[in-house]
């Protein structure tokens, strides 16, 4: 029986550290805007389940600026682009910028 409850506390151990670190948003640009002006009213998860198009992410922060979520026109820029980079569909990803050389755009032959 020891075991058990030994066993069984390092699995829950396990589990929460786990939905912790799941429950961490990624850094990069507008992480910090994000932070300051979506979890004030709901927490990360609500973000990270739900990834959505560009186009998605801009009717949500729409929304949510109707709601009172305060963003200037700027830090506004940063999180869609962080929420579209992040947790965008895949097919609809902003690349993040690169520094040094960039590759090029179009494939061979164009």
């Amino acid at each position: 029986m020891v075991f058990r409850d030994v066993l069984l506390v390092a699995a829950s151990t396990l589990w929460v550290s786990l939905a912790a670190q799941a429950q961490e948003l990624p850094a990069g640009q507008g992480k910090a805007q994000l932070e300051s002006a979506c979890t004030q009213c709901h927490a990360a998860e609500v973000i990270i389940g739900q990834p959505r198009t560009r186009d998605d992410w801009t009717a949500v922060l729409a929304r949510m600026i109707g709601s009172g979520a305060q963003l200037s026109d700027e830090e506004y820029r940063l999180v869609l682009d962080y929420l579209s980079t992040h947790f965008g569909l895949s097919d609809q990803r902003v690349p993040e910028a690169k520094t040094g050389p960039s590759a090029p755009l179009a494939g061979p032959g164009k």
